[in-house]
């Protein structure tokens, strides 16, 4: 061996020997050669098995959550940005320091970062009436741009409440068109998004018959607080032989299509298979378009357009009976009362068409009369509970984006019809955490939630002792510093 070589050996093995990065040491899985680094997360402060809220972004769209300390291995050279969110477990919330921070790795090296969460805040939740002397109160919403509080009563009334007084004509009185018999009768309301200037807004209700009546209205031009006595019907769909399973709510999503969810026709079991049957408009998200001067258009991206057999109105179908949805940051949240066994919160992109939920294939995860089934094709809940801590049917709600609580913001409120709890979880990457009983409980029957024009959150419940002994609170918070 020449002297030459002999040196160019001895030099390369001693710079292995002492961590040199281009022989593979001191950089961790980081690789100069192929310009990846490390970053190793240290995160402090959390209770045992309570998880972290961390978000990492970087180059080429890197992103990755982290719930607990970690190293990323074979990270692109670049700038990185961890986020913290505060974690809620059970009523204490737990902030970070810092809550957001950007990090450098370099090719070869391993860069560090630290989230230490500080001391525990008690956090608390607690109802405030703003409104009392409804009968069977059963949805809340406002205008965009409007003070005012929209209740809409079972029995086929809409009232307004103003700086927290009934007013004593109502805004609109159907009564005459539908009937209260099993679970009919006037469900929600949605407002036009454009209805400063064109004053429409659409009503969901069954009417004499059981039929789903999906019908507009409009605002007198006289009076801001009272509506035009007469509307025109836009879909009508047959559910005659059971009264319960309506479905019962209709809102407007970020593209301005108009979705209805309906239930599956009652009776127990879905008998006529109607979830599961794309040639009927019940047990469905449906999406259609009202922004023209009558009827309602199909939109495109609807996926059964076209299809021999099937509805062009369905988004999604496999539901029971949908009473709540809401959205919030592109996603659709869909709470489906179960039948004996599973309650359950759909989740999904706004825009994903064509989705089957699964009923009555499926009630939650599990195979109805069967211990097994095929679940291809399904789309499974990302939050359920059984009925054994006595829970007998979801109320859905909204996913707080209130300016009074921002330490709320982000999570999903809901509640039962038989416990009467206030709960919420959050949902974040796909993955549902945080789950909290407030420990509160709402007084009487709960029957739904509300959001008024600035996202305050609000709850509606009856105990039944009078005609008119419904009521609308307000969730407040207290503690939690943002």
């Amino acid at each position: 061996m020449s002297e030459a070589l002999r040196y160019s050996l001895c030099r390369f093995f001693i710079a292995c020997c002492l961590g040199v990065a281009a022989c593979g040491g001191g950089g961790g899985d980081g690789d100069s050669a192929s310009g990846t680094g490390t970053l190793t997360l240290s995160i402090s402060g959390l209770p045992s098995g309570t998880s972290a809220a961390i978000t990492v972004l970087g180059p080429g769209q890197f992103r990755q959550t982290v719930t607990q300390s970690t190293t990323l291995s074979n990270l692109a050279a670049g700038s990185y940005t961890v986020s913290a969110a505060s974690v809620l477990t059970g009523s204490a919330l737990l902030k970070p320091q810092p809550p957001s921070q950007t990090v450098a790795v370099t090719a070869g090296g391993r860069a560090l970062a630290s989230v230490a969460y500080g001391s525990p805040e008690t956090v608390q939740l607690s109802l405030t009436q703003v409104a009392g002397g409804f009968s069977a109160p059963i949805f809340l919403t406002a205008p965009p741009g409007d003070p005012r509080l929209f209740v809409v009563e079972r029995a086929g009334r809409i009232r307004i409440v103003r700086d927290g007084a009934l007013v004593a004509t109502p805004f609109l009185d159907i009564a005459a068109l539908t009937t209260t018999d099993g679970e009919r009768g006037l469900l929600s309301m949605a407002f036009d998004p454009n209805y400063g200037a064109n004053g429409r807004f659409y009503v969901y209700y069954t009417d004499a018959n059981g039929a789903i009546t999906i019908a507009r209205y409009s605002v007198s031009a006289a009076n801001p607080d009272i509506a035009n006595a007469s509307g025109t019907v836009l879909l009508s769909i047959p559910h005659g032989t059971f009264s319960n399973h309506n479905g019962g709510q209709l809102a407007f999503g970020t593209d301005g299509m108009l979705y209805i969810g309906t239930g599956d026709g009652g009776g127990s079991g879905d008998p006529s298979g109607n979830a599961q049957n794309p040639g009927t408009l019940l047990g469905k998200m449906l999406r259609i378009d009202v922004s023209g001067a009558s009827g309602y258009g199909l939109p495109a991206g609807n996926p059964f357009i076209g299809q021999s057999g099937s509805r062009g109105e369905i988004w999604a179908l496999g539901l029971r009976n949908p009473w709540r949805f809401s959205f919030d940051a592109g996603l659709l949240y869909i709470a489906d009362v179960g039948e004996d066994q599973r309650e359950e919160v759909d989740v999904a992109p706004a825009t994903s068409a064509g989705l089957n939920y699964g009923w009555n294939r499926t009630e939650g995860t599990a195979c109805v009369g069967a211990a097994a089934c095929d679940k291809t094709g399904l789309t499974m809940p990302v939050f359920e509970y059984g009925h054994e801590a006595g829970g007998c049917a979801i109320v859905g709600g909204y996913v707080y984006r209130g300016s009074a609580s921002p330490v709320l913001h982000g999570r999903y409120f809901y509640s039962d019809l038989c416990t009467g709890k206030l709960l919420s979880f959050m949902y974040r990457d796909g993955v549902v955490a945080e789950q909290v009983d407030w420990n509160v409980t709402i007084p009487g029957s709960v029957f739904s939630f509300g959001v008024d024009d600035g996202q305050a959150l609000y709850v509606l419940a009856d105990p039944g002792t009078s005609a008119t002994s419904g009521r609308v609170y307000r969730i407040d918070v207290s503690g939690g510093t943002p």
